[in-house]
């Protein structure tokens, strides 16, 4: 048991240091970062009630699906990946159907 804790403390340790190559985070949206090349997927949510709305629509977009009938809501997010292009501050972010080129101007 010891030994499992101390794995588990030297690749956190090792994670911390590792700047932008690795990492993984829970907000704003489940990701995780490997080489530089972040993946994300964010959570589904459901609403039941009032909340949800009383009017049926339904959509799909490169975010995402989303359904909604009276009193009942889904929206499913789609994954979207983004891409360091080795250019400084350069990305590129894919998700189904788009993709977005995102440069950081100084």
């Amino acid at each position: 048991m010891k030994k499992i804790i101390v794995i588990s403390l030297l690749l956190f340790a090792a994670n911390a240091n590792a700047g932008d190559a690795f990492g993984a985070a829970l907000k704003p949206s489940p990701s995780v970062t490997l080489f530089g090349q972040k993946i994300t997927w964010p959570i589904p949510s459901l609403c039941l009630g009032k909340k949800a709305g009383v009017l049926p629509e339904a959509g799909v977009s490169p975010g995402g699906l989303n359904l909604k009938v009276p009193y009942f809501a889904l929206d499913i997010p789609f994954p979207s990946l983004t891409v360091s292009t080795g250019r400084e501050n350069a990305k590129i972010e894919v998700k189904l159907g788009s993709v977005d080129k995102h440069e950081q101007k100084d």
